[in-house]
């Protein structure tokens, strides 16, 4: 299979996933019930996501139209959303991260402020996309000029693209040791009786989106790890093509089933989704009572009566 036909399936499944994490981002944005703090990280996630599945359409139109393009220009034009992959794994530790101290401190959950905390944790996830863009821009700075195909070992050397793809691999394996912990926590709570149904409910929508995220994106990040140590060159050109196919289509599709996953597990993302496409109906109903004084036909006298204390002259 020619490498056209390759990025052409690749980019055909990404463009599937873009309409669903518009939603997530749209609705995150328009509804206040949707400004906390791990709404916004999610909400965050979801634009990272948009990115990343962008970020194939670059090296995909010189793959068409067959021309080389100055190093410079593909740093301006694909730095952004690379750096929003490399986000998303640093933006699943940092949630994780966020659930092990609402559950283990709860003074964290209660006392903490979206001001604060939301630009906190997420200053935090930033520092890895930015290491990115420090090492795009020393390399482009090296040779501005430099024909290339805008591929990410253009933009950061191979062995730059392999170190990033390892660490891409060590957050996702601490993010589940997070949720490792975090399940343990849940399920010490529920034999104690301290878990209330709520709060199972809560933790195991969290465990359904958060197994699917992981997943697919741990088999992205072992599947890059075995390319960037040659295993797969052991098989033929065809193999190959369809080992290197299967990588970017699963992790592509595993990420858009998370948008279903947060809309189906969360009620509150339920709810503001229906209450965008206009499908939420009001549970407060208003009645209007019209009360008419009509005369009496049969009026009755009534002689007021005397109090007994008072005596008649």
């Amino acid at each position: 299979m020619p490498d056209f036909s390759i990025s052409r399936v690749n980019v055909l499944v990404d463009l599937i996933g873009i309409p669903f994490f518009l939603i997530l981002v749209y609705v995150t944005i328009k509804h206040k019930k949707l400004q906390g703090t791990c709404h916004k990280l999610i909400g965050v996630y979801a634009a990272c996501c948009i990115l990343a599945k962008i970020q194939i359409l670059p090296p995909f139109i010189i793959m068409i139209t067959k021309i080389n393009v100055p190093l410079w220009l593909c740093a301006l034009i694909d730095i952004l959303p690379i750096a929003g992959s490399f986000n998303i794994y640093s933006l699943m530790l940092v949630i994780a991260i966020d659930r092990i101290l609402s559950i283990f401190f709860p003074i964290w959950y209660s006392s903490r402020g979206d001001s604060f905390h939301f630009p906190f944790m997420y200053g935090i996830s930033s520092l890895f996309p930015l290491t990115f863009i420090i090492f795009v821009i020393i390399t482009t700075l090296q040779d501005p000029m430099r024909q290339n195909f805008c591929f990410l070992s253009d933009l950061i050397t191979l062995k730059g693209e392999e170190n990033f793809h390892v660490a891409c691999l060590v957050f996702n394996w601490t993010t589940v040791a997070c949720y490792i912990l975090l399940i343990l926590k849940v399920f010490w709570e529920g034999k104690k009786g301290k878990l209330s149904t709520i709060k199972m409910a809560l933790f195991k929508s969290l465990f359904l989106i958060m197994g699917i995220q992981i997943g697919g994106w741990m088999f992205s990040s072992i599947g890059f790890y075995l390319v960037d140590k040659g295993f797969i060159k052991k098989f033929n050109e065809k193999n190959n093509d369809l080992i290197g196919i299967s990588i970017n289509c699963i992790s592509s599709l595993s990420s858009t089933f998370e948008v279903p996953a947060v809309f189906l597990s969360s009620s509150e993302h339920r709810k503001a989704l229906k209450k965008t496409l206009g499908y939420e109906t009001s549970s407060v109903y208003q009645m209007t009572v019209h009360n008419k004084i009509s005369p009496n036909k049969n009026p009755v006298m009534v002689q007021p009566a005397t109090p007994k204390n008072i005596q008649k002259s």
